[in-house]
């Protein structure tokens, strides 16, 4: 088995959402989630997962109308948060890190978007898009299921819905498309996980002291998905066989999840960041 060096959990920003798009059924109660990327050390390179939010979608008068439609009548509007980071304005809808959010993530480990190998993409929600553009810009090619790409290329989609079509309309984003489970590059895989998104994909990091960690991303934006056996609350293909395949996607999540000395890591759940946070090395 082909095995990653190191890996580093980064932290872009958060959002302020509710949490019925988190879980199926769940209550109209907004939480602060965690915008979240993993960077891996692999014999191929430096391999990013997931790119947070640009600041041209932050800054978006029409993506700022998009959270509040999904959360202004929520009951606990002005609750305080409690955990780890504290948001700048409690009342906002979002925050990102300073400038250009994937650069300063990246710059707390002395690299530069040039110093990325590969990055691949879980789906293209606002939230996990944002860095394409300037990746693209550093040559470093894109890997995104291909269902993804020609989802969110069909115009079915928009800004309402959560879709930035700036970060995937770059002239000179190089994709790499796949077509289902495939490995991205020594110990690192991308697990196909439909629903939340037509093309929704997870992945799987293999390190050779703390195991197997499989990234749920928004196919489990909560522990209580994993806890609770209870699939995502927002499936953007908004028919009945896109939750069906939510429902297959946790279910081949957590059969991965019960194999020995693997962990299972939500999406979008700040208690549990706040406790898999790496060491100054990085998780081995």
């Amino acid at each position: 088995m082909s095995m990653a060096e190191r890996l580093f959990i980064l932290q872009y920003g958060a959002e302020r959402v509710s949490k019925n798009l988190s879980l199926a059924g769940g209550p109209h109660h907004l939480y602060w989630e965690p915008l979240l990327g993993i960077l891996v050390d692999t014999a191929d390179g430096w391999v990013l997962l997931d790119t947070g939010m640009s600041r041209n979608a932050h800054l978006s008068r029409e993506n700022q109308d998009a959270y509040v439609a999904g959360g202004v009548d929520a009951p606990n509007l002005d609750s305080v948060w409690h955990l780890r980071p504290t948001p700048p304005d409690a009342q906002a809808w979002n925050w990102i890190r300073d400038g250009d959010p994937l650069v300063a993530a990246l710059g707390d480990y002395g690299l530069t978007p040039s110093d990325i190998s590969l990055a691949a993409i879980s789906h293209m929600h606002v939230d996990h898009s944002g860095g394409i553009p300037t990746l693209s810009e550093a040559g470093v090619p894109i890997a995104i299921q291909s269902r993804e790409l020609d989802f969110v290329q069909s115009g079915a989609v928009g800004i309402s819905e959560g879709f930035f079509s700036d970060d995937w309309s770059h002239p000179h984003t190089n994709w790499r498309l796949l077509d289902g489970d495939e490995e991205l590059a020594p110990g690192v895989s991308a697990v196909f996980t439909p629903g939340h998104t037509p093309g929704h994909q997870s992945f799987s990091v293999t390190l050779p002291e703390t195991g197997t960690w499989v990234f749920g991303c928004d196919a489990t934006d909560l522990a209580q998905n994993f806890l609770d056996n209870v699939p995502c609350g927002s499936c953007a293909g908004g028919t009945t066989a896109d939750e069906t395949e939510a429902r297959a996607s946790l279910d081949k999540l957590l059969a991965l999840g019960r194999r020995t000395n693997t962990r299972l890591i939500p999406g979008h759940d700040q208690l549990v960041a706040n406790a898999v946070a790496h060491p100054p090395q990085g998780h081995r």
